[in-house]
């Protein structure tokens, strides 16, 4: 599912320079990613929520909250610097790429809350997820059921101020807004709960008809199209609309999420190798495309592909190709390594614990 996440998002941006170099908008590649892409994102915070709430029900030390925060903080920086840096050898061969409003030391600790003022500006994503994290180490200094009814709490907190910001100003709070109580509330934590919960229904329950389960999340997907195009005659992805994107696509990915769980469960695994090396480089194309995209423009590639090319829909997928199987180089040569000296200097400085 992490890797469906990343691809989705992948795609979703790529479908945009597709039209740029020449490919129809009503093409049904930019057409379908254009429409449901971006929800990679709501994908991977359930997935995350998930995630962290079933990894930590074992507590194996004294201080789970301590050792959790080290571990996904390092999980977060460790995978995102060596981007950073990548990003910042380009632009100082390429100043033009940088914008004046960037904040560097902000991008570099992911502090900057204003997504156009962040050198990665998919990064935005990572500062939700360090948020996630805080609160949920926080919830493991808790028992079970007092985390369960903290999260609750949080959940009617948010559709509370998100009622009362919509009563107020006629608009939904959005990744871009730079108020902090904005981020600290976003509707987007909804979706990590969502994920943790889907945790809890799986430690005692299971799906008993995993074909309603999918065609319903199937169904989510398809219905935001509609949404789209015939009601709200937008994209989800503004903030007129967050709280509908998080309801159609949050469900959706809740659902999409639980079916797979569930073939899991019952064995069902197709092509484990496969999608365990692109689950694994998930993080990795998720934060390089937008690099390759910029060095597409960087270097002017994308008008050699719209006036030199007959099929630039081709060479735009076999970016997209290129870009995934970096990714996998740079999960396996790169992140990896990271991520083994993390745990070293985990043990080092934790020693005494």
């Amino acid at each position: 599912m992490r890797a469906i996440a990343a691809l989705a998002v992948l795609i979703y941006h790529f479908s945009i320079q597709f039209t740029a170099a020449g490919g129809s908008g009503h093409h049904w590649f930019y057409y379908a990613f254009n429409q449901i892409g971006y929800a990679g994102v709501d994908f991977f915070f359930v997935i995350s929520g998930y995630i962290m709430w079933i990894t930590t029900q074992k507590r194996h030390n004294q201080h789970p909250a301590l050792d959790f925060a080290y571990k996904r903080a390092t999980r977060i920086y460790f995978g995102y610097w060596p981007y950073f840096l990548l990003a910042v050898v380009i632009i100082s061969f390429k100043p033009g790429l940088l914008s004046e409003h960037t904040n560097l030391i902000g991008s570099l600790f992911l502090t900057e809350l204003k997504t156009s003022k962040l050198l990665i500006q998919v990064a935005w994503t990572l500062q939700y997820e360090l948020y996630f994290y805080a609160l949920f180490a926080m919830l493991l200094l808790l028992s079970r059921q007092l985390a369960l009814r903290a999260i609750a709490g949080m959940i009617i907190v948010i559709f509370a101020y998100q009622l009362y910001i919509q009563l107020q100003t006629d608009t939904l709070t959005h990744p871009n807004s730079p108020g902090l109580l904005h981020f600290l509330l976003s509707p987007f934590c909804l979706e990590f709960f969502a994920g943790c919960l889907l945790g809890w229904f799986f430690q005692t329950q299971r799906v008993k008809y995993v074909s309603v389960v999918l065609f319903i999340g199937l169904a989510l997907l398809v219905g935001a199209i509609y949404v789209q195009e015939a009601v709200i005659g937008m994209s989800l992805i503004g903030s007129d609309h967050l709280i509908l994107r998080i309801i159609i696509f949050g469900s959706s990915a809740v659902l999409l999420l639980a079916t797979v769980i569930e073939l899991e469960m019952r064995g069902r695994v197709l092509l484990k190798k496969f999608s365990t090396i692109l689950g694994g480089a998930s993080y990795s194309i998720y934060l390089s495309h937008t690099i390759v995209i910029a060095l597409v423009f960087a270097f002017g590639l994308q008008n050699w592909i719209l006036h030199n090319s007959n099929w630039p829909g081709l060479w735009i997928f076999l970016l997209m190709l290129l870009t995934v199987f970096y990714s996998i180089i740079h999960y396996i040569w790169i992140e990896q390594p990271l991520m083994s000296m993390a745990k070293r200097l985990q043990k080092r400085l934790f020693r005494s614990y």
